[in-house]
């Protein structure tokens, strides 16, 4: 019994932590590219050099995009249909 009751609750902590990664994931998923990039750069300590910054955000960005996880910058789509209008 107490082996059934230890497995009920090991089962339950992974639950959660899946959980808990997916709620992570969606969070950063249909951001633009420079919604990701602010968001890096606020969570990236500042004794990384902006080079290496620079560097990580391309990868993940590069990653996000090939991943089908990166919606367009507003400022590309605005810039385009508002010069049509005029």
């Amino acid at each position: 019994m107490k082996k059934l009751i230890k497995l009920a609750l090991v089962v339950g902590a992974i639950t959660v932590a899946a959980r808990l990664v997916g709620a992570k994931k969606a969070e950063w998923e249909g951001l633009s590219e420079s919604q990701v990039r602010d968001k890096l750069d606020a969570h990236l300590p500042d004794r990384v050099p902006d080079e290496k910054r620079a560097e990580v955000a391309d990868k993940v960005v590069a990653k996000m995009r090939s991943r089908g996880k990166l919606a367009e910058d507003e400022a590309a789509s605005d810039g385009g249909d508002s010069e049509e209008d005029s």
